[in-house]
């Protein structure tokens, strides 16, 4: 034989068979996955509510993630805005005072005042008589008087180059010098800066909102220098204000919702403007019980640990609490925005945006409550949760009603096996158990013929079993041979339970040939 005629012949036995055989065993069996997957989808209803609930979960986390994400982005820009508009607007009134003050330091009548009083001093070892302090203060006052009427300025203060107060609306500050609360911003005066303080107590007697005169009130000085005929800096005028009047109201402009404040803090993280929540600070014991007590000067920004609003309450001074998130970035010049949430001074949790003012040492920040910020996601995701909650009820509850009907009809099924009525066929005696089902001689109620009639279990009907009893059947009827028997009937009674009726055989079974007539011989 030709060798290569060899090679084909063994190459050819053993190449694979026919890959369309293959293909065609690979769509039946894919087939069959559908087909029974279909089936199982129509009979078993409790597992559409399953896949809603698994297919809403899956979207619902795509849909609450980018709205999230839009939702966060907006607040951010929102909070940006409004904090820097905020701090914009409070710049320029801050600026404006300061103008005030330099243009009140420059003009001619008040530094000619000034200048006699600053020469007198400097040329007289004796201090100037009392009627010459009261002639030069009055004279200060009518020249400072439009400036103050116009910019809503209550008092002032006039000092040397060494801090000593020569002129003042409050007497009680004549000759006093080196007084700590004025040393930052009459330093930065005298070093030639037009300055504004922030908010400190003052430490003159001031009338509160009540009309009782005290000291500690919030107070604020516009500061600018004072310059000779050679321009050189030879003292400092400094010009009172309320923050109570202008301060706190602009800050007060930028509320966002029910919940949102906008306010302003020391370096020290001491609030320096009022608060919107005043009414219930006092009610968590953050400020004192008293009239007219409010929280400019009197509320330490610091993080109590947890939501005093629902009944948290701190073990520690509020003095040794850390500072709040936004409070700990801002004194260290940190502008920013938070929008995952910190918990603010009442211990609520909130977002907000902060920025420091380096010039005045004030920082600003606007926030508002995580709960009213977020509310939008709040509603959509108790919706979901809502949604999911009604489709897992609703799987349970089709789910029960499943078992609840299997078991009827298995004991309906059970109930017409025991009444021996099977359609028209009535059950006599048993005559056998498989592993699949039960053999009853019976008849036919009409042609009163004898038959063999076969039930399929009704504690193992399911979807296997019931293809397996089918092809048993149709197999069976199709052989056709004086050895077989016949099938005469085929169905499923109203209770469900499955049946085929076939040709008895009257004889005995081989335990009873085997006891009356003795063993029997192989083959």
């Amino acid at each position: 034989m030709n060798p290569w005629q060899l090679i084909r012949r063994t190459v050819g036995r053993r190449s694979p068979a026919n890959p369309q055989a293959h293909m065609t065993w690979a769509h039946t069996s894919v087939g069959r996955t559908v087909t029974r997957t279909g089936v199982f989808l129509k009979k078993q209803l409790w597992v559409w509510p399953i896949i809603a609930v698994v297919i809403l979960s899956v979207i619902g986390l795509f849909v609450r993630s980018a709205i999230e994400s839009t939702m966060k982005a907006n607040l951010r820009s929102q909070l940006q805005t409004l904090l820097t508009a905020e701090a914009a607007m409070l710049e320029k009134w801050l600026e404006v005072h300061a103008a005030n003050a330099e243009t009140a330091a420059n003009d001619p009548r008040l530094r000619e005042q000034i200048g006699h009083l600053l020469v007198d001093e400097a040329a007289s070892d004796e201090p100037v008589s009392r009627p010459d302090l009261s002639r030069v203060n009055s004279d200060i006052a009518k020249a400072l008087a439009p400036i103050m009427a116009s910019h809503d300025f209550i008092g002032y203060f006039v000092v040397d180059r060494s801090k000593e107060i020569l002129a003042s609306s409050h007497a009680v500050l004549i000759g006093q010098r080196d007084i700590r609360d004025y040393d930052q911003f009459l330093s930065r005066a005298l070093d030639g800066e037009a300055v504004v303080s922030a908010p400190f107590p003052s430490v003159v007697m001031m009338q509160d909102e009540a009309g009782q005169v005290r000291t500690g009130e919030p107070t604020m000085y516009a500061c600018a220098p004072i310059r000779d005929e050679s321009f050189l800096i030879v003292g400092a005028l400094a010009l009172q204000l309320q923050p109570q009047r202008e301060f706190t109201r602009i800050l007060q402009l930028g509320q966002m919702g029910d919940s949102g404040e906008t306010y302003a803090f020391d370096r020290n993280g001491r609030m320096v403007s009022n608060s919107r929540f005043d009414d219930d600070l006092i009610l968590l014991g953050i400020l004192p019980d008293q009239q007219l007590s409010r929280s400019i000067l009197n509320v330490l920004i610091r993080d109590p640990g947890g939501d005093m609003t629902n009944g948290f309450r701190p073990t520690t001074r509020r003095s040794e609490m850390p500072m709040t998130r936004l409070v700990a970035d801002a004194v260290e010049g940190r502008s920013g925005v938070d929008v995952e949430g910190y918990r603010d001074y009442r211990g609520v949790p909130v977002v907000g945006a902060w920025t420091w003012l380096p010039e005045y040492e004030l920082g600003v920040a606007t926030e508002i409550d995580l709960a009213e910020a977020f509310m939008p996601l709040t509603i959509l995701r108790r919706t979901f949760w809502g949604l999911y909650g009604l489709l897992v009820v609703s799987a349970i509850a089709i789910f029960a009603f499943t078992v609840v009907v299997a078991n009827l009809q298995r004991e309906a099924r059970k109930a017409a096996i025991e009444a021996q009525q099977l359609g028209q066929y009535t059950l006599e005696t048993k005559l056998g158990a498989g592993a699949m089902g039960v053999v009853y001689k019976g008849h036919h109620s009409m042609l009163r013929r004898p038959t063999a009639i076969k039930l399929l279990d009704a504690d193992r009907v399911n979807d296997a079993s019931i293809q397996r009893f089918e092809r048993e059947v149709q197999i069976t009827c199709r052989l056709n041979h004086p050895s077989t028997i016949a099938i005469y009937d085929f169905g499923r009674t109203p209770e469900g339970v499955f049946y085929y009726a076939m040709e008895y055989l009257d004889g005995i079974d081989l335990q009873q040939l085997v006891e009356k007539y003795g063993a029997q011989p192989g083959g």
